[in-house]
């Protein structure tokens, strides 16, 4: 028999539970490259019988799916002590009862992350509960990290997040599966959707995703009390704030659920990590609020309450790739009608409305007051360029299908203005002589051969580690340059050398884009 290594690693944690402040400092031995459980006997039993017994008792409680309800592919999780979030993670995890996949990605919250950590993968070979080493599927982080999200090691090891959903995982799924470990640390909607886009890489039919999030915390320990009075009336409004961001996340509208929690400034821990989420559901996914509860409805304490739901996306038991994949969503973008010229008009007439807003430090204009299509309401990504005289004055947007083509037209026409880090943001007086224009764009699409590169109809996206640059079609048009003077060019914009694109590390993807501006639709 091969031994293993063995070390002893101290690992001191202290953690708030429903107001009991425990400071435990635990030494384990730990095999070579294996991650050691830090929470276990706390938020869960640390013997593997007590524990799989408790699992199992959650899941089976739960109501079963029901018929025709679909496959699960993605659940978002609690991960407070089971005493607290156990019945409401079992009715998530009930939907994956039986299950046989190749691959678990769990997107988990870092409650410590340093500041210049974002979302990155934990650097371990394994991780350990109780009666269990979970392998991690290091073939999946190598295609992740060349996708641009980092392997840091050393930053999960007290983190409890990502650990408390394991032993469901273990209970519910069948044996065989392998784990890929995601931290999100902090980083706003733009990095979310990046980290998507490279999660996808790894998702197949085969693969489910399962997000680790707690929903408000409410009461003065977490500095957060919007609203007071008796515990009907602080249950009932925290009802109210939960259900808000829930319906946005059913609606998987990435765009919405960031914009709600920076205006309710709601205690989500995982809002970073239901990003990430929304950035890679399908549009055909059918999400459900399958259990919600919070610790004051155990404890009887409104003056410190955290709340806990179980969220579930399914697709048809028949889709047979219900992640889709690259070429499929270019077939999808080739099948699909131009926007007419009206559309056109209304999201240049919503990114006007934007700008000014913006500007004059307005609320930001009001769906309601455009005729919003279908094809406006398919969620495409979207980059506004803002010119004034002919020359640059702002451009920012991304690629990523990630909110509603209309939402994604509003929101970069306001950071194109404001947030454009090249410039300074748009003044009042500068305001008439802004022009507006819209590149909206279809999927990302990988190539090996750069002679697919069609310069006037393709941008280029070219990514390696975390740098990553990309050009718009009509840049290469506006200088005349040819394919290899687009590649070079965009690997310039990376901070990459310039032959780089040359490099079977570096990865190159295209995209089209429907461009048009004020000038071009002028009545």
């Amino acid at each position: 028999m091969v031994s293993r290594r063995i070390k002893v690693r101290l690992v001191a944690v202290v953690c708030l539970v429903a107001g009991a402040a425990i400071c435990v400092a635990l030494a384990r031995p730990v095999a070579e490259g294996v991650r050691p459980p830090a929470v276990a006997g706390r938020f869960y039993p640390d013997d593997s019988q007590e524990l799989s017994a408790a699992v199992r008792g959650f899941i089976d409680a739960a109501p079963a799916p029901e018929e025709g309800a679909g496959r699960a592919i993605a659940l978002v999780a609690p991960h407070a002590g089971y005493a607290f979030s156990g019945p409401t993670a079992g009715a998530a995890f009930r939907w994956l009862s039986g299950m046989d996949v190749d691959r678990v990605v769990v997107i988990a919250v870092s409650h410590a992350a340093p500041s210049e950590q974002s979302v990155w993968i934990d650097d371990v070979a394994a991780y350990a509960i109780p009666g269990h080493e979970i392998e991690v599927d290091r073939k999946a982080l190598k295609v992740l990290e060349a996708a641009g999200l980092p392997i840091v090691a050393g930053l999960g090891l007290d983190e409890h997040s990502l650990e408390v959903e394991l032993p469901f995982l273990v209970e519910a799924l069948q044996p065989g599966w392998k784990l890929v470990p995601i931290l999100v640390g902090g980083g706003g909607l733009a990095r979310c959707s990046e980290a998507a886009r490279a999660i996808k890489a790894v998702l197949d039919n085969r693969t489910i995703v399962c997000v680790s999030s707690d929903f408000t915390h409410y009461g003065a320990a977490y500095g957060y009390r919007p609203f007071d009075g008796s515990h009907s009336e602080i249950a009932a409004q925290i009802d109210k704030l939960d259900a808000g961001a829930i319906d946005l996340i059913l609606e998987k509208d990435a765009g919405g659920f960031a914009e709600y929690c920076g205006q309710t400034r709601a205690t989500i821990c995982g809002r970073g990590p239901i990003m990430v989420l929304l950035g890679l559901l399908p549009g055909q996914a059918v999400g459900r609020r399958v259990a919600y509860t919070t610790s004051a409805a155990r404890t009887g304490d409104f003056s410190m309450s955290v709340s806990y739901a179980g969220i579930v996306f399914t697709v048809d038991k028949t889709d047979e790739d219900p992640w889709g994949t690259a070429a499929r969503e270019d077939d999808e973008m080739a099948g699909r009608e131009s926007l007419s010229e009206t559309e056109k008009q209304t999201l240049l007439a919503i990114a006007h409305a934007s700008l000014q807003s913006s500007v004059k430090r307005k609320s930001a204009p009001d769906a309601a007051d455009f005729e919003l299509t279908d094809a406006l309401r398919e969620k495409r990504g979207a980059f506004v360029t803002l010119t004034t005289s002919g020359s640059l004055r702002g451009c920012i947007g991304y690629v990523e299908p990630i909110e509603p083509l209309w939402r994604a037209v509003m929101s970069n026409a306001a950071n194109a203005a404001m947030s454009d880090p090249r410039f300074p943001p748009v003044t009042e007086a500068e305001l008439p002589g802004i022009r507006i224009e819209i590149s909206a764009m279809s999927p990302l699409r990988r190539v090996t051969d750069v002679s697919e590169i069609e310069v006037g109809n393709h941008g280029i996206m070219i990514s390696r580690g975390r740098r990553r640059g990309l050009l718009l079609p009509q840049v290469a048009t506006e200088y005349g340059w040819d394919s290899d003077e687009f590649l070079r060019r965009t690997c310039e914009k990376a901070g990459l050398s310039d032959n780089a694109w040359k490099d079977d590390e570096t990865m190159i993807e295209i995209f089209s884009a429907e461009v048009f501006g004020e000038d071009d639709n002028a009545p």
